[in-house]
C-alpha cells in the first residue's frame, strides 16, 4: 500500500499528466551566473513553460527525512537533510525544481529533450534516485559542486517513468558559493560532468555543443564599431549597439545560451552582490518570453479541432551564494521578493511554505489633489 502522502502524489502527478498531455511545449528554461566586484557570486535562472505549473517556495529544515521515488512511484531511498534547503516546487509536490541550500550550493534543472539517456534501474542497487530527485538529493546534503560530482559517482540515476508524460529529460547546473560551476548530463547512460566557467546553460543539445557554437560568434562584442569609408564616401553607423549586430534574438537555446552569454559577460561589473542581483533581473529580462510570442501546435484528439499551447516564462529566481538572499518573481507580479536563508530557523520539523503571488502589484503614486 501507497502511504497517504504518495497517494496523494500520484493523484495529483495524474491530473498534471493529463494536462501536459493536452498542451505540450518544451521548457525553454536559461540560467547564469555573475560576480560582484566583492566576491558573491549570483545565478539567474527563468522557468519557462506552457503549463501553469503553479510553483510555490519550499523550505526544507535540516534533519528532515527525503526519499527518491522507485518506478511505480514507489518509496525507495532515503536520507536525512544535512542542510536546509530552498527550492522551488510544482504543483504542491515537495520535489524542487530550482534552489538554494544554507551553505550556498545552487542546483537548477532544465529541459533537454532528446539528448539524453539516464542510467539503468536495478532494483537490487539500494543508492538508485529518479532523476526529478536529483535537486532535493544535492541540496540537502552537499556544499560543493566537488562533492555532488563525487557522490553521483555512487549513485544510479534512472528515468522516472510518469503516467501519461514519460521520462522529464532534464539536465542541471549547480554552482557553489567558493565559485564552482559544472553540468551534470547524462548521455548513453553514462555520467557527465562538465565545468563549466561561462557559467550558462540554457536546454538542448548537450552542453559541450552550446560551448563549441559560441566560437561561431567571436566577433561579437560590447563596443561600437567603426564607420567605414567607401572610396570618398563615408559611412557612419546607424546608432548604438553595432557590436552586437547579429546577436539572435530568437527564443531557441542556443540563441537564449548565446545572448545570455554576452550579456554576462558584457555587463559592467558592480561593486556589491546587491547591485548584481539586480544586474541579473536585467539579464533575465533580454530570455523573457512573454504569452503569445512562442506557440506550438497540439493534434486535436478524438475529432478536436487543432490548438496552440503558448510558452510563457513563469517565474524567475536569482540566487546569492555569499549572503544565502533568493530572490524572485513572477510573469503576473513583477516585484522583486525576496527570502534571506540567513533569517530561517531551519531545525524545525516540517516543510515550510511561501506562496509565489502572480497578481500584478502596483504602486499607486497619484497626487492626492487638495
Amino acid at each position: 500500500m501507497l502511504s497517504h502522502n504518495l497517494k496523494r502524489i500520484l493523484a495529483r502527478l495524474l491530473c498534471l499528466s493529463v494536462s501536459i498531455f493536452m498542451a505540450t511545449p518544451g521548457l525553454a528554461c536559461t540560467t547564469f551566473r555573475l560576480q560582484s566586484q566583492d566576491g558573491a557570486w549570483i545565478t539567474g535562472r527563468s522557468m519557462e513553460l506552457g503549463l501553469d505549473l503553479k510553483s510555490n517556495v519550499m523550505l526544507v529544515p535540516r534533519q528532515f527525512t527525503l526519499n527518491a521515488m522507485q518506478p511505480g512511484m514507489k518509496p525507495g531511498m532515503t536520507w536525512t537533510a544535512k542542510y536546509g534547503f530552498l527550492g522551488i516546487n510544482t504543483f504542491d509536490l515537495n520535489v524542487a525544481t530550482d534552489g538554494m541550500n544554507e551553505v550556498g550550493l545552487t542546483a537548477h534543472a532544465l529541459y533537454i529533450p532528446g539528448f539524453f539517456e539516464y542510467q539503468t534501474y536495478v532494483a537490487e542497487n539500494k543508492n538508485t534516485i529518479a532523476n526529478t530527485d536529483i535537486v532535493n538529493w544535492a541540496l540537502s546534503q552537499f556544499e560543493t559542486v566537488g562533492e555532488v560530482s563525487e557522490a553521483l559517482k555512487n549513485i544510479t540515476v534512472y528515468g522516472l517513468d510518469i503516467p501519461q508524460i514519460g521520462v522529464q529529460p532534464l539536465h542541471w547546473a549547480f554552482r557553489d558559493a567558493k565559485g564552482g560551476s559544472i553540468v551534470i548530463e547524462y548521455v548513453n547512460k553514462q555520467l557527465m560532468v562538465y565545468e563549466n566557467p561561462i557559467g550558462v546553460l540554457t536546454n538542448a543539445p548537450t552542453f559541450d555543443w552550446h560551448i563549441n557554437n559560441l566560437r561561431n560568434h567571436i566577433n561579437l562584442t560590447n563596443i561600437n564599431v567603426d564607420g567605414l569609408t567607401l572610396g570618398k564616401t563615408s559611412l557612419k553607423p546607424l546608432g548604438q549597439g553595432t557590436g552586437l549586430l547579429g546577436i539572435p534574438g530568437d527564443y531557441t537555446p542556443p540563441s537564449r545560451f548565446l545572448r545570455a552569454t554576452a550579456l554576462a559577460f558584457a555587463s559592467q561589473p558592480v561593486p556589491t552582490a546587491r547591485e548584481a542581483s539586480n544586474l541579473a533581473f536585467h539579464i533575465l529580462n533580454a530570455v523573457d518570453i512573454p504569452i503569445g510570442v512562442v506557440a506550438e501546435r497540439v493534434t486535436g484528439k478524438d475529432g478536436a479541432k487543432d490548438a496552440l499551447a503558448y510558452e510563457q516564462t513563469q517565474w524567475v529566481t536569482v540566487y546569492d551564494l555569499k549572503n544565502k538572499i533568493a530572490y524572485f518573481r513572477t510573469y503576473g507580479n513583477l516585484n522583486i521578493r525576496q527570502i534571506n536563508l540567513n533569517k530561517m530557523n531551519f531545525s524545525g520539523k516540517v516543510i515550510q511554505y511561501v506562496q509565489m503571488s502572480r497578481e500584478m502589484v502596483t504602486e499607486d503614486l497619484t497626487p492626492v489633489v487638495k
